[in-house]
């Protein structure tokens, strides 16, 4: 692990700010934390994924011990007490206001019934993506000119994925964004910008992932015109919240991420 980290190719802290889409990234071979879970042996084993699996949760102990060892001895060579920490109470008490903060806040909220709209619009549209997939099978049967079924259903495959892997991402990046900032606010910390606000950061991805959420939607548009209305409803809601974050953190955008910014 020590080794990994110190190779000299990785992006520093790469991994924090990032959509966690490993598939579809440019950056998996400066990421540690792609490296390490390539170095594990174990991340094909199906086996692995049983929680009765002892091998699996032997891995997982002996992480925890190596990630540890790591963490004292940084401690210690940066001289941090790790014992100097608030009262369990006054942690806690601390930690669960600025989550049911985040998790109350208006644009929070927002982001959750967008994720709702969108659970219940795939939900119901089963027998369009059916339609859909026949009508392209017949355009293959006929060989229309200037049609290409296959791209296509390519195009619509993409839509589908983009819009599922941000849909609940949008709000979870979007609460972390205001938990950092309820955090900076009762420390008293970097208030005055000196250093980049992990809250800017983690707003800038909820922002990314809505602005793929609003193109994938407007490909889905065109290969769905039927679906007009309802896609409209998303992209419209999709732009009103995009612009509500924006003015809620003025800095995001400009905010530098490790890797993909620079």
């Amino acid at each position: 692990m020590k080794k990994m980290a110190r190779n000299p190719n990785q992006i520093a802290g790469i991994y924090n700010y990032c959509d966690g889409w490993c598939k579809r990234c440019p950056f998996t071979s400066r990421c540690l934390t792609f490296a390490m879970e390539q170095e594990d042996p174990l991340k094909n084993d199906l086996k692995a994924n049983d929680i009765e699996n002892k091998e699996f949760w032997d891995r997982i102990g002996e992480n925890f011990r190596l990630t540890l060892e790591m963490l004292y001895d940084d401690a210690n060579r940066l001289s941090i007490d790790l014992n100097a920490i608030p009262e369990d109470t006054e942690l806690n008490k601390m930690l669960e206001d600025r989550h049911d903060a985040a998790r109350n806040h208006p644009l929070t909220k927002k982001a959750t019934q967008y994720m709702h709209m969108v659970d219940d619009w795939f939900k119901g549209s089963k027998g369009i993506f059916t339609l859909k997939a026949d009508e392209l099978q017949k355009k293959m049967v006929i060989e229309l000119i200037n049609k290409d079924p296959v791209k296509d259903l390519e195009s619509i495959q993409e839509a589908v994925d983009i819009i599922k892997w941000y849909f609940m991402q949008i709000g979870v990046k979007l609460s972390r964004a205001f938990s950092g900032r309820y955090m900076d606010e009762v420390e008293g910390w970097n208030l005055d910008g000196e250093f980049p606000r992990d809250s800017d950061g983690s707003a800038k991805v909820s922002l990314i992932g809505i602005d793929r959420s609003i193109s994938a939607w407007g490909s889905m548009l065109k290969q769905l015109p039927d679906e007009e209305n309802q896609i409209l409803d998303m992209l419209v809601f999709l732009e009103k919240l995009r612009k509500q974050i924006e003015a809620e953190f003025p800095d995001a955008r400009a905010f530098k991420r490790p890797g993909f910014d620079d």
